[in-house]
């Protein structure tokens, strides 16, 4: 429990090394700290104290010669890491660090820590800090898109349909595998104004498929009317952020909007049981009560929430990334 209390110093530690640009700064070389403190501008005895802080967590190596070298935690700190780990600090310690600080006032209210804490949701906080929202916005896309093998994996009705709609669907990092694996398919990305133009460049960086050719570009709001015609429609990662009032419009808008034979597919992670089953779900849900004022669902919560839209579930099935694919027709 000491080191759990304590590991705010880790924390610390790795964010202050990324936005110094340390690990991408030092890359393959072994620097002194006077020598990587000249290129920074920073105190060298004071910044040697810090190496050697960075070499405790195996972000830094200190050498015999009194050199310091990245070791693979300051590989896996990079930008162009494959582990997101970059971003992830940054947005932990930006944007969630002093709403979970304040957790006690969502105990007490009922109400998101983050909007006690910054004065509005962080839906609107994201789009009025312009840079803040671009990096979540990149993170959720590099986390769609790696765990986009594990979901084709076991998303059996994407073959057998011809139009598959993302709602919400952020840059599109999942509609992207979903079509160069599936060449017969076309999409529709329906998402906000911003984010639409935001997923553009991300889609042109796979021109090579003509992903824009075969993806429509549909702006809108999912709480007023989604006017997309589909076979497959797909929810990832959506319906955890808003609670069961909210919840249950969205899927409304979308059983509103699907047409005879349409499938949708909820692709979340589930709430076990019991608390030791899935300790990950449990903290996903604790962070969406903290930060959205949404939560995690179980089986039956989701069973009663497709109910109540007008939808039945037709299947679940697990995938390797620890998300569970739900997927209702209608009822």
């Amino acid at each position: 429990m000491r080191l759990q209390i304590e590991a705010y110093h880790a924390s610390a530690l790795a964010y202050a090394a990324v936005k110094l640009g340390l690990p991408d700064r030092m890359g393959e070389r072994a620097l002194t700290a006077k020598q990587l403190a000249a290129e920074l501008g920073l105190s060298a005895p004071h910044l040697f104290r810090f190496l050697r802080g960075l070499t405790t967590l195996g972000i830094c190596r200190e050498l015999p010669d009194g050199t310091f070298a990245l070791a693979p935690g300051g590989w896996s700190l990079r930008s162009d890491s494959h582990s997101r780990l970059n971003k992830k600090v940054q947005i932990v310690v930006e944007q969630y660090w002093r709403p979970w600080a304040d957790l006690v006032s969502c105990l007490k209210t009922g109400k998101p820590a983050f909007d006690h804490v910054f004065g509005m949701s962080v839906t609107d906080w994201r789009r009025e800090n312009a840079e803040q929202g671009l990096m979540f916005a990149s993170y959720l896309t590099d986390e769609t898109f790696a765990q986009g093998g594990s979901i084709l994996e076991v998303l059996e009705c994407a073959a057998e349909a011809k139009k598959i709609a993302h709602i919400g669907g952020g840059c599109g990092a999942l509609l992207t595998p979903l079509l160069i694996g599936f060449p017969h398919l076309t999409g529709v990305l329906f998402e906000t104004p911003h984010m639409i133009e935001t997923a553009k460049p991300f889609l042109q960086v796979f021109d090579q498929f003509h992903l824009l050719d075969r993806i429509e570009l549909v702006p809108g709001d999912f709480f007023e009317a989604i006017p997309v015609k589909a076979d497959l429609y797909l929810l990832k990662n959506v319906l955890q952020q808003w609670n069961d009032a909210e919840a249950l419009a969205i899927l409304r808008n979308i059983r509103s909007a699907m047409p005879e034979g349409a499938r949708l597919a909820v692709i979340e992670r589930l709430m076990p049981e019991r608390a030791g089953d899935d300790p990950a779900a449990v903290m996903v849900d604790l962070h969406m009560m903290t930060i959205t004022g949404g939560r995690t669902r179980s089986l039956d919560d989701f069973k009663s929430l497709l109910a109540g839209a007008g939808l039945t579930l037709a299947k679940t099935t697990p995938t390797t990334s620890g998300l569970a694919v739900i997927e209702a027709i209608p009822a």
